[in-house]
C-alpha cells in the first residue's frame, strides 16, 4: 500500500493532450492490476519567461481487500528556465505518510526547503530540471532531477535510446520511453504489479 501511494507521484503522462502556443493540458487514466484506479492531469502554462506546471492525481485502489485512496498535487514555477518555487502535497488514507513540501529559491545560491515542518537549505546555483519536466521534455544528458515531493535530487539512468529510469528514495523505479523527444509510455514496477498510463 505504501509503495503504491509513493509511486503515484512519480508517474508521467502517456499519449496526447490538448495544447496551444501557451498552454498544454494532458489527462490520462492510471491503471493498476488491469483496472483504472483514477486519473492524473498535467498542465503547463507559459507567459514570457515564466512557466507554471501543475500535476494532480486522484486514485482509489483495492490492495489485499483494503481500499487505498491517494490524492496529490505538485505545483512548480520557473523563470528564465530556473526553478523559483514549488509546492507538493500528498494525502493517503492508509499505507503512506502524508507529505507537504515547499521549495523556494533564496538569496545567493540557495534553496529553502520545508518538508513536513523540517527545514533544509540546499546549495545550488539554479535548479533547471524537475520531475514535472519529464511530462514535457526528454531528459537528454541529465543524470539527476529535483523532486518537489521529496525535496531532493533523484537519479535518472539512461537505459537505451529514448528510455530512462527514475529511481525513487526507496530503490523502486519508473521507466519512461520517449520517441522523437515526446513521452510515449511510463511503467512503474513494484512488488504488487505494474502501474501504467493511458490517455483518456
Amino acid at each position: 500500500m505504501r509503495l503504491l501511494s509513493i509511486l503515484l507521484l512519480s508517474f508521467l503522462y502517456l499519449g496526447t493532450g490538448i495544447s496551444n502556443a501557451q498552454n498544454t493540458v494532458i489527462t490520462f487514466d492510471v491503471i493498476f492490476d488491469g483496472k483504472s484506479i483514477g486519473t492524473m492531469t498535467a498542465s503547463k502554462e507559459v507567459a514570457g519567461t515564466k512557466v507554471v506546471k501543475d500535476l494532480r492525481s486522484n486514485t482509489d485502489a483495492k490492495i489485499l481487500m483494503l481500499s487505498v485512496h491517494v490524492e496529490s498535487e505538485v505545483h512548480v514555477k520557473t523563470e528564465g528556465e530556473i526553478l523559483t518555487s514549488t509546492t507538493a502535497y500528498r494525502h493517503a488514507n492508509r499505507g503512506a505518510e502524508d507529505i507537504q513540501t515547499t521549495t523556494v529559491r533564496g538569496t545567493g545560491n540557495t534553496y529553502d526547503i520545508v518538508k513536513n515542518g523540517e527545514k533544509i537549505q540546499l546549495t545550488h546555483v539554479g535548479i533547471k530540471f524537475c520531475v514535472s519536466d519529464l511530462y514535457f521534455t526528454e531528459p537528454l544528458g541529465i543524470t539527476n532531477i529535483y523532486s518537489s515531493t521529496y525535496g531532493a535530487f533523484l537519479p535518472v539512468k539512461y537505459i537505451s535510446k529514448g528510455v530512462y529510469k527514475l529511481v525513487l528514495p526507496d530503490g523502486k523505479s519508473t521507466t519512461f520511453t520517449y520517441v522523437n523527444g515526446k513521452l510515449t509510455g511510463a511503467v512503474a514496477t513494484m512488488s504488487l504489479g505494474d502501474i501504467t498510463f493511458k490517455t483518456k
